[in-house]
Formats: structure tokens, sequence, C-alpha cells
């Protein structure tokens, strides 16, 4: 039996492995089409029972958060984004690793992670002198789904 298809090309199993920002998202888009298959694939994304409201931002003293930004400052993490953006990735992708492994389940199981963690690697690449270029999905291995693929500005 087929998954049934609604606008956009998503599934529910595609649904099941999107996390709750990114299901907020689809959420939110197809609340916005004000039309009758927006409101089924909405429906669709309420019934599967999986988390989809926009998770609330860490707070700037939450120890998550501060941890984060310890291991953004660090000049691992400014090579390993520089390095991800050179092999045409987003410089989420050199940044994921480090921080999942530094932070291990606590950066894996906290919904406002990954949005936080996105925001810092905006701010360090703004701040290295390069502009946004777009998103891409990143590698299977991150715990963030996508992120922004940077340039030299």
């Amino acid at each position: 039996m087929k998954d049934e298809v609604f606008i956009g090309g998503w599934t529910r199993g595609k649904l099941r492995q999107r996390s709750q920002t990114e299901l907020h998202a689809v959420w939110k888009r197809a609340r916005a089409l004000h039309s009758a298959e927006g409101n089924h694939l909405a429906r669709a994304i309420e019934r599967l029972g999986l988390p989809y409201a926009e998770p609330a931002p860490l707070a700037a003293n939450d120890k998550l958060m501060i941890a984060m930004r310890d291991v953004m400052a660090s000049a691992t993490a400014r090579s390993a984004a520089i390095e991800a953006t050179l092999d045409g990735l987003p410089a989420m992708a050199g940044i994921d690793p480090l921080l999942h492994d530094r932070l291990g389940e606590d950066y894996r199981r906290d919904a406002a992670a990954a949005p936080a963690a996105q925001a810092l690697v905006a701010d360090l690449m703004t701040a290295l002198g390069y502009v946004e270029a777009g998103a891409k999905d990143l590698p299977a291995r991150c715990v963030a789904r996508s992120g922004v693929y940077w340039k030299r500005g």
C-alpha cells in the first residue's frame, strides 16, 4: 500500500523523519496556504502525534546555550565551519558533530538546541566575513537536518 502524498510531496513517513522545528515550519506553511490541500497537510501533521509546536528558544543563561557558545568560541569550531563551507556544505555540517561530541544527548534531545546552534553558526560566519548563499540538507549523521551554506562576502 502506498503512503498518501500530500501537497509539496510530503508523506507521513517523510514527516516522521523531521525534527520538531522542521515540522513546525511545514505545518505553519501549510496553514498559511489557506487551501484545502494545505489544511489537509496541517491536519495530517497534527494527527501524527509528533511534536510540531515551535520550540521555545534557549535563554541566554541556559546551561546548554552557554556550553554551545563555548564550543563556538573555539578555534576548532571556526576551522570546522570553514572546512565544511569549502567542501560545499553548510557550515553547520562542521559544527554539529562538535556540539554532539561535547554535549551528547542534551544537544540531541532539546528541540531548541539545533535552531540555537544555527543562529550561533550564522553569527560566527557573518563575523568571519561570509554571506548567506542558500540552504542545503545536512549529512544524515547531523542532529540538525538542514543549514545555510555560505560564501565569501
